[in-house]
């Protein structure tokens, strides 16, 4: 429990982020070429959230760096499709 209070700030700016990117996506449904900015914007902020948050304690390794970048495009390649479907 002690471990996860040391990354509970850490988790909150997450949230902040994600949430942010969710209202602005909501906000904007009638542009489509913004909303795809706002997912582009949130999942940069994931990676480099990611790269921070694993540099400040020190176990940032390729293999995270990868897997931040698998899932941001998943997302990206999720939240285009939705967008894009027609």
């Amino acid at each position: 429990m002690k471990s996860m209070a040391k990354h509970l700030p850490h988790y909150f700016v997450l949230f902040g982020l994600l949430l942010a990117g969710i209202l602005a996506f909501v906000l904007f449904s009638y542009d489509q070429a913004f909303q795809m900015i706002v997912a582009i914007a949130v999942a940069i902020s994931y990676v480099i959230w990611g790269l921070v948050h694993h540099s400040i304690h020190r176990d940032l390794y390729f293999s995270v760096v990868l897997e931040y970048l698998a899932i941001a495009a998943l997302g990206l390649v999720m939240v285009f499709s939705l967008i894009l479907r027609a």
